[in-house]
């Protein structure tokens, strides 16, 4: 009888599958934190929507440059105003607070491009003068939070999210705006370019 390699059942092993009406809950990913991190995020779909859920995963399984990758590829979509980011009504408490705090970090993201100069949708490279007095010519529209992320309730208990290493954010490593919602997390690196 000949065995088959644990390497090759993990490779073959079939992944879960996640949508924004199926999302992974924290706990899974907490359960998966080791396996999932430096890995595509689960979550499916396209839309704005699909993309902060993906946020959601890399950020609970500390894997900040998908976190930054997924933030980047938003920008990179114009027509997905941060505003309008559809309510997800999460019925899981603790996803929907986190999903709640990621618009903040959208803004802060991109509204310091916006106003070095950096419209969304700008091209990759920008070359000649041209191109950048095209640039300075387009109106600066500033991103705001959709207003449901502001009447999210803040979580009853204090929840955690450990940060790479497995460690508690400290005082000063702490994110304001996840403590707002009870939450202990790290800053989260979201600045990009």
């Amino acid at each position: 009888m000949q065995l088959v390699p644990a390497f090759l059942t993990r490779l073959f092993r079939r992944k879960p599958q996640f949508s924004t009406e199926n999302p992974p809950s924290f706990a899974w990913l907490l359960e998966h934190r080791a396996e999932r991190s430096e890995q595509p995020a689960l979550t499916k779909g396209l839309g704005s929507e699909a993309s902060l859920y993906r946020m959601y995963e890399y950020l609970v399984v500390g894997y900040m440059i998908g976190l930054r990758s997924e933030i980047e590829f938003f920008f990179n979509q114009p027509s997905w105003a941060v505003k309008d980011i559809p309510d997800p009504k999460d019925p899981d408490p603790t996803r929907y607070a986190i999903l709640a705090v990621l618009p903040q970090y959208l803004t802060v993201a991109f509204n310091r491009l916006i106003e070095r100069g950096l419209p969304r949708g700008s091209p990759a490279i920008i070359a000649g003068i041209e191109a950048e007095n095209a640039l300075k010519a387009k109106p600066v529209i500033l991103e705001e939070v959709p207003q449901w992320s502001t009447e999210v309730p803040a979580l009853d208990k204090t929840l955690v999210i450990l940060d790479y290493m497995g460690k508690e954010p400290t005082e000063d490593t702490r994110s304001p705006g996840f403590f707002k919602m009870n939450i202990v997390a790290d800053e989260p690196h979201v600045l990009f370019v």
